[in-house]
Parts: C-alpha cells; sequence; structure tokens
C-alpha cells in the first residue's frame, strides 16, 4: 500500500512545485502554451481516432468532429485568457486627501487541480479536454486521472501535452498523468486519495452522480476543504405545450427522438423526460414517436458497464407502478448494444414516485401525460436542478404559462425555446452546468472560456511598490489587458508611482 501512496504522493509534490512557477506567469504565456497544445493535438496522427474509436466504439466522424472540438476549446480558451479576461483585475488609487490606499487586485490559480476523464468524450472531456485547458489557463498545474474506458487515448493525449511541458521548459509538475482504477492492494481508489490529498487545491469531474456525489463529500470532509466542480448529469426535461403539439406533433416527435438516441443516449444532455398535457396533439405525437423508435438500429455502448447499467436502470423504470413501453426498437439485439426505447406515465404516478425522475443513461426517454396544466406546474416545481430544460411552445404559450416557465428557469442551468438540448456549443455564452444534483456549483460552467473562472481566486495587493506588483496589475500595463481604474475600464497605462 505504501509504495502506490508514495507514486501518487509524488506526482502531488511535483504539482504543488510546478505551481510556484505557473502562477509567476502571465497570461501571455500561457495562452502560448495554449495554443502550441492546440496545435500538437490537430496535427496527432490518425492513430488517435483510430486507437479511440477501438476503445469507446465512437464512430469515426463522430470523433474527428470531437477532435476538432478539442482543439476549438484550446484555442478560444487561450485567447480568452490571453486578454485577461479571468485576472479581473482592478485598481483603485491612493488618494492622499480622502485618506485612500492604493489598493489593487487580480485573480490567480488555486493551485494543483486533479481532473477526472470522462467515459463518453475521450478527447473533450478527458484528459486533454476543457477542464485541463481551463486549469492551465487559471496557472494551476492538472494532474489527470485518465478513464479506465479508454486509457491507450488517454495516454496520447497525455504524451502530447507532456512532450510541450517540457519543449516550454517548464516544471515536469506542470502536468501529470495516472492511470488504473485503484491504487494496488487496497480498496482505496486513486481518485478518493487525490482529493483527499492536502496539495490538492481543486478538482474537476465529468461524470455519474455517485461518483461526483463521492469526490464532493471527500473534499467536504477534508481539514481544509477544497471545491469539486462536478457536472454530474440530467434528466434534462422537455414541456410541450398545446400549440406546439397541434401545429407540428409529428415534426417534434422526429427531433425528440433524434436527439434521445444520438451518440445512443450517452450525452449528459440526453432529453430523457417529455412532459405534455393530454389530448389530441399529444395523441399524434406518440403515434408518430412509436413508429419512428421501433425502426432505429441498436447500437454498440461505450462500455460494458455503461450497457448494463443502461439495461438495469431502464428495466429498473418499466418495473414501477403505471409505467408502461410506448415503444421500443424491434431489431435483436447484441449483448453491448443499447436498444432504444420510450415508456409513459401519468402526471400523477410521476408525482408520486420520485425514481421516475431520476436519469437513464442512454436512449432511453420517459412520457409524463399530465392532466392539466396545473398538473404540469406541480411536475416543474418537484424536479430537481438539471444542466438543460426545453420549453417547446410558441409565443402565445410563453404568454399563458409564465408560473410554470418561472418555475423551470428555477431548475436549470441552460433553457432552450424550441429545439433540443444535444449539442453544447463552445462559446462565452454557453453554461454547462445547473443547480444540484446536476452540477456541485451552479455558479459556473464547464463549457466555455468562462470555466477558467472555476480554478481562480482574488488576491489585493495594498500600497505595494510597483516594481514587486503582478505584471497584470503593474502601472504600465505590457500585457495590454483591459483593467477597471478607479471604476472605469481601460488599457491605458498609469502615470502614478508607490512610494
Amino acid at each position: 500500500m505504501n509504495q502506490p501512496k508514495i507514486r501518487l504522493d509524488e506526482h502531488v509534490r511535483s504539482a504543488s512545485e510546478a505551481f510556484q512557477f505557473l502562477k509567476s506567469t502571465t497570461v501571455k504565456e500561457r495562452a502560448k502554451f495554449m495554443h502550441a497544445v492546440a496545435h500538437k493535438i490537430e496535427s496527432l496522427s490518425p492513430f488517435l481516432l483510430e486507437t479511440a474509436h477501438a476503445e469507446t466504439a465512437l464512430p469515426l466522424a463522430r470523433l474527428t468532429g470531437e477532435k476538432a472540438r478539442t482543439v476549438g476549446q484550446w484555442r478560444s480558451y487561450a485567447n480568452a485568457v490571453e486578454q485577461g479576461i479571468y485576472t479581473e483585475a482592478r485598481i483603485d488609487l491612493a488618494d492622499a486627501e480622502k485618506g485612500k490606499n492604493d489598493i489593487r487586485k487580480y485573480s490567480i490559480g488555486l493551485g494543483p487541480v486533479v481532473v477526472f476523464g470522462a467515459s463518453n468524450f475521450p478527447f473533450a472531456f478527458s484528459t486533454a479536454g476543457g477542464d485541463t485547458a481551463s486549469a492551465i489557463g487559471a496557472g494551476c498545474p492538472v494532474l489527470v486521472k485518465g478513464h479506465p474506458a479508454h486509457p491507450q487515448t488517454s495516454q496520447i493525449m497525455a504524451d502530447a501535452i507532456t512532450d510541450l511541458v517540457q519543449e516550454f521548459g517548464w516544471p515536469k509538475g506542470a502536468f501529470g498523468h495516472i492511470l488504473g482504477d485503484h491504487v494496488e492492494g487496497t480498496d482505496t481508489l486513486i481518485g478518493a486519495y487525490l482529493t483527499a490529498h492536502p496539495d490538492v487545491k481543486a478538482v474537476g469531474f465529468t461524470g455519474s452522480y455517485r461518483g461526483g456525489k463521492a469526490l464532493f463529500d471527500i473534499a467536504n470532509q477534508r481539514e481544509e476543504p477544497i471545491p469539486v466542480f462536478a457536472e454530474m448529469g440530467s434528466v434534462n426535461p422537455v414541456f410541450a405545450f398545446s400549440n406546439v403539439l397541434d401545429q407540428r406533433a409529428t415534426d417534434l416527435a422526429k427531433e425528440y427522438l433524434a436527439s434521445l438516441v444520438m451518440g445512443v443516449g450517452q450525452f449528459c444532455t440526453n432529453p430523457g423526460l417529455f412532459i405534455a398535457v393530454k389530448g389530441a396533439g399529444f395523441e399524434r405525437f406518440k403515434g408518430a414517436l412509436a413508429t419512428a423508435i421501433s425502426v432505429v438500429p441498436p447500437a454498440r455502448m461505450l462500455n460494458q458497464g455503461i450497457y448494463e447499467n443502461f439495461e438495469r436502470n431502464r428495466n429498473t423504470l418499466n418495473q414501477q407502478e403505471d409505467v408502461h413501453i410506448l415503444s421500443e426498437v424491434l431489431s435483436e439485439q447484441i449483448d453491448g448494444q443499447g436498444c432504444a426505447q420510450v415508456a409513459i406515465t401519468t402526471g400523477k404516478s410521476f408525482l408520486k414516485n420520485r425514481l421516475l425522475s431520476e436519469e437513464v443513461f442512454g436512449p432511453f426517454g420517459l412520457l409524463v401525460e399530465a392532466e392539466s396544466y396545473e398538473e404540469v406546474f406541480e411536475i416543474a416545481k418537484q424536479l430537481k436542478g438539471q444542466l438543460t430544460a426545453t420549453v417547446a411552445g410558441t409565443i402565445d404559450d410563453l404568454q399563458a404559462h409564465r408560473d410554470i416557465i418561472d418555475t423551470i428557469q428555477d431548475k436549470v442551468g441552460r433553457l432552450l425555446f424550441n429545439g433540443m438540448p444535444t449539442g453544447v456549443e463552445v462559446a462565452f455564452a454557453m453554461q454547462h452546468g445547473g443547480p444540484y444534483p446536476s452540477s456541485t456549483d451552479s455558479r459556473f460552467t464547464s463549457v466555455g472560456p468562462d470555466a477558467v473562472k472555476r480554478f481562480v481566486r482574488p488576491i489585493a495587493f495594498q500600497n505595494w511598490p510597483n516594481e514587486f506588483l503582478p505584471e497584470e496589475l503593474k502601472n504600465a500595463n505590457s500585457l495590454e489587458i483591459m483593467r477597471i481604474v478607479d471604476g472605469v475600464s481601460t488599457a491605458a497605462s498609469l502615470k502614478v508611482d508607490i512610494d
């Protein structure tokens, strides 16, 4: 037991030492490194895609797109970091007549960050994913716990970043990589040990509620609690109103099914819940959905564990009182393949049985047929925090049901008007994270450049000599970043000195 712990301790110690270097780097220096990572990933040989395909069963076309997304993440985050957005530099100049001190504040990295790779995104949310890019952009060393579902893919990406750390002359602890499910010879998870380590200062996680909550609890039981930014999934409800069902029930059924089965339902934004009031429009929707889903071919899921969980959780929901299968794939199923299925229940039963609101990770949807909009309102109030929710309706529907819309808004990180939630754009305005239990801190996003905010903290300097200030706060503003000086946003240099 001691030897594995010693190896983990060495990783963390190396990261702690590297932090002393990284926190002194400027936003331009970190951005340059991040652009180099983007270029390195972009230039990796087709062997990367072939390896990921063999390990995850994800189609090569999907992996090609995800690789491009990952490259884009590093570049967009680098551009935002270089602009100094996340330094949030603030300067209040001294005024002797008013008895004011010279106070300057900016944000610096928290320290070593442990990142957990996700099973369903071997590039964009794993070893070289958004969490790693965000932490490095913030000036934090990263220690990645590679996901056991795609270890070779993880190692290829890790090697690419490690090579650049050496090329840039950065300390080797700026980026570390660990593979393996458990610390050898014990039942202690590597992830649990790292999260509890006193020199680790934050955690980034994408995965199941069970895994994220376990890490969150460990982090909060430490002598020094640390933030765990865990994105833990969601049922992403779709609320369909009468006007849209009357006008386009068949098209809506096709859109919903396409989103439900995308990637064999293995997206955290998969719309696993569809809620509507009974009526002719909903009947047409159900008929079109039942017909369409019966011909969806089964497809291999990411790994055997995910497949078995899908089967177990789906069967558990189907065994609940007043839950009936509406339609399912009719093709013969091979072990490891996910078969799409949609079940239906009543609004009354859904309100009585909290189990029906739990996520089934895979191509499964539950339709909830409410008796009235009063019942829909009660369903909206009862739902737990979600990453997304979709309002399928018209302007008239929005005006007629503002109470429901306002309630849904309180439960989500991203609220869609028509359209489906699968597909999370890497953009400044994106919010990927919602109220608990969809994530552990709804104030932050794990997608888009603002993800960097998770791994910084503010520090203020009062009456410090200019030459000893960080570059971001010096009078000259050599980095040319925007700063708020005496309440005014400016990139101008300051014509003052501190005695």
